[in-house]
């Protein structure tokens, strides 16, 4: 009877056990999963590789700022605006796939290539990241503003180039700017380093704005 009891013990434990043969990890993702929640952030939770997905994007996010080339101010600012209007945009596009997994997933994997992208690397779509509504805004903005003879004014292109053109361009108008630009030129509400994912933290995924969900609006 004792045998047949540690027996059933052992089974139990293999149960909790990863096919590596280490316990199953839980779903630790880089925000906090308690207090309120979107629909999509409470699947994340109780997924573990949608976590650790969370984990990888959060980590390559917070890579592309420590790796910063040094520019003159107003050039770093452009590219560190534009990755958080990215991020912002793509936390919302996210968040729209609701408690879909297999829509959270792709949106995540489709993230995560568009931040490990080198230099030379052909650019993830905008489209692909942030979602076509959202891209076709960017293009929109990008065209009203464009002087250059090709400018980047292309869903085919990266979020943050698109945004880092409308950033300069807007800069340049003074009081001729379109009411787009008054997001671009904008103070930064928020120090850059906010937009740093802090790993058991909020300030990754739901604490870039106040309240559940990313910023509506830039």
């Amino acid at each position: 009877m004792a045998f047949r009891a540690r027996t059933a013990a052992a089974a139990l434990a293999i149960g909790f056990m990863a096919p590596g043969g280490s316990p199953a990890s839980a779903a630790v993702p880089s925000f906090s999963c308690s207090g309120p929640l979107s629909p999509a952030e409470r699947v994340i939770c109780s997924d573990p590789d949608l976590a650790a997905l969370d984990r990888a994007v959060a980590f390559a996010y917070r890579n592309k700022f420590d790796g910063l080339p040094v520019e003159s101010g107003n050039a770093l600012e452009e590219v560190v605006k534009s990755l958080v209007f990215t991020q912002k945009a793509w936390l919302k596009h996210r968040d729209s796939c609701g408690a879909n997994r297999g829509c959270i997933l792709k949106a995540y994997e489709v993230r995560k290539s568009s931040l490990a992208a080198g230099d030379n690397a052909k650019d993830v779509p905008c489209r692909d990241v942030v979602g076509a509504v959202q891209a076709a805004i960017y293009v929109k903005e990008c065209v009203a503003v464009a002087t250059e003879t090709h400018p980047p004014c292309n869903a085919d292109n990266a979020c943050e180039l698109i945004i880092s053109h409308n950033i300069f361009r807007c800069g340049g108008l003074g009081d001729g700017a379109p009411k787009s630009c008054a997001a671009y030129t904008a103070p930064a509400r928020e120090s850059p380093s906010r937009f740093y994912p802090k790993f058991g933290t909020n300030s990754f995924s739901i604490g870039i704005c106040s309240g559940i969900s990313p910023c509506s609006t830039m």
